[in-house]
């Protein structure tokens, strides 16, 4: 399965698949000329996600309050959210795009996107955090992305 790559530019002192990024440039064609079915704008997406988080969008699902709510599977940032089938495959959603290579085959590949420097991940933090602490460091990461997408797109609009 191949996913869409990342193009970096920026200094090292910040990460290429850890957390943030100096530069982010999805390029969204795959190996083949196929491209991506998700074509939702990341910044929205990325945008919505955090709105969503920070009003409190993980609390205890109605359908399923003895379950525990999933980053990203729980919100419409999914392309299988609501959809018991998952007719959709995570290789076609944009958040693949973040996904280091060597997890791209993991059951919940948006779960293994670094989200720090140190490579925390969802998954790691859902092993080894409270709630809390697993959200607060999403906020965070996305925060950066969003900032990081934002001052990318007014560096292209400058004539």
């Amino acid at each position: 399965m191949e996913v869409p790559t990342i193009t970096i530019h920026g200094d090292a002192g910040h990460m290429q698949h850890d957390g943030s990024l100096a530069h982010l440039h999805l390029k969204l064609s795959r190996g083949g000329g196929t491209m991506l079915t998700d074509d939702r704008d990341v910044l929205d997406v990325l945008k919505f996600e955090l709105d969503f988080i920070e009003k409190g969008g993980y609390g205890r699902s109605v359908r399923t309050p003895w379950q525990p709510t999933s980053i990203f599977q729980d919100s419409l940032t999914c392309l299988n959210f609501g959809n018991p089938n998952r007719s959709h495959p995570c290789d076609e959603c944009l958040l693949m795009a973040l996904v280091p290579p060597e997890r791209c085959w993991e059951k919940v590949p948006c779960h293994h996107i670094p989200l720090t420097p140190e490579g925390e991940t969802i998954h790691h933090l859902e092993h080894n955090e409270t709630r809390a602490v697993m959200e607060e460091v999403v906020k965070n990461w996305l925060r950066r992305m969003i900032k990081i997408l934002e001052d990318a797109r007014a560096e292209q609009a400058r004539p």
